[in-house]
C-alpha cells in the first residue's frame, strides 16, 4: 500500500462501472489508476476519478496498474468549470504536462507548478494568458532549457540594451555579436519582462505587463524544446 498525491488529466471509462485513470503523481511520474465502481453515483471514488481532480489516494499495485483504494480530495478547481477561458487555458495545461511528463521520472517541483496555477486559473478571470505564459516559462526552465535573458551568450557581456533572442541557442545576442547568429528582435524592455516572468511567483504577476509578443516568444521557445506545437486544446483558446 503507497499513499500518492495524483492530479487526473484524463478519465477513460472502462467496463460498466469503473474508470481508468490517466494521472500525474507527485513522486512517480505519469502512472494509470484503476478506480473501480467510479461510475456509480454512491461511490465514494466519484468525486477523485474526474478530470482536474488533485487527491491524495491510497494505492496497492496490481499485475502492471494501481488499483485506489481510497481518496481525499483535496481541491477540484471548481472555479474552471465557470469560466469557460479559465477552462480552456487549464486544459491546455492538463494537455501539455500528460505530453512532456514520463513514467516512473517526476520533478515534484513541476508537479507543484502545476497544482498551483490550476488555482490561480480557477480563482481569477484575470490575467489569464499572463499566468499561462510563466507557467510555459517556468515549465521550461524545470525540464533543464532555462534561458539567459541576463548575458550575452557570445561574448558574455551583461545585457543592457535591445538585443536579439535566439530560440535554439537559449539566450540573448548583444549589438556587437548579433552578427553571429539568428533570433528575435527584442526591446530591453522586453528582455526585463521575460526575465521578470521567469523569476516571478504567479500571485505577483499582475505588476508585470507583457505584450503579446513577448507571450508568443515563451510559447515558441517551449515548444521548440518538446519538440511539438500541435496542441489540441490550443485550438480552442
Amino acid at each position: 500500500m503507497i499513499t500518492e498525491d495524483v492530479l487526473v488529466v484524463r478519465d477513460v471509462s472502462y467496463k460498466e462501472n469503473d474508470k481508468i485513470l490517466h494521472v500525474i503523481s507527485r513522486t512517480r511520474g505519469k502512472i494509470q489508476l484503476m478506480s473501480k465502481g467510479s461510475k456509480k453515483p454512491n461511490s465514494h471514488l466519484v468525486n477523485v476519478s474526474q478530470i482536474f481532480a488533485y487527491s491524495k489516494c491510497s494505492l496497492t499495485f496490481s499485475r502492471d496498474m494501481y488499483i485506489i483504494t481510497s481518496a481525499e480530495l483535496i481541491d477540484n478547481f471548481y472555479g474552471l468549470k465557470n469560466n469557460i477561458d479559465s477552462y480552456y487555458r487549464g486544459s491546455y495545461i492538463l494537455e501539455l504536462i500528460s505530453y512532456v511528463a514520463q513514467e516512473n521520472e517526476y520533478d515534484y517541483r513541476i508537479f507543484d507548478m502545476t497544482v498551483a496555477v490550476l488555482g490561480y486559473l480557477a480563482n481569477s478571470v484575470e490575467n489569464l494568458d499572463k499566468l499561462v505564459a510563466a507557467y510555459e516559462l517556468k515549465l521550461a526552465s524545470m525540464l533543464g532549457y532555462k534561458p539567459d535573458f541576463v548575458h550575452c551568450i557570445s561574448c558574455g557581456k551583461e545585457i543592457k540594451e535591445d538585443a536579439r533572442f535566439s530560440i535554439s541557442e537559449g539566450g540573448l545576442f548583444c549589438s556587437d555579436c548579433v552578427k553571429y547568429g539568428n533570433g528575435i528582435n527584442v526591446t530591453y524592455g522586453e528582455i526585463l519582462t521575460l526575465d521578470k516572468i521567469l523569476k516571478t511567483k504567479f500571485e505577483n504577476l499582475s505588476s508585470i505587463e507583457v505584450n503579446i509578443k513577448s507571450m508568443n516568444i515563451i510559447r515558441k521557445f517551449l515548444f521548440y524544446y518538446i519538440g511539438r506545437d500541435n496542441f489540441t486544446t490550443l485550438k480552442l483558446i
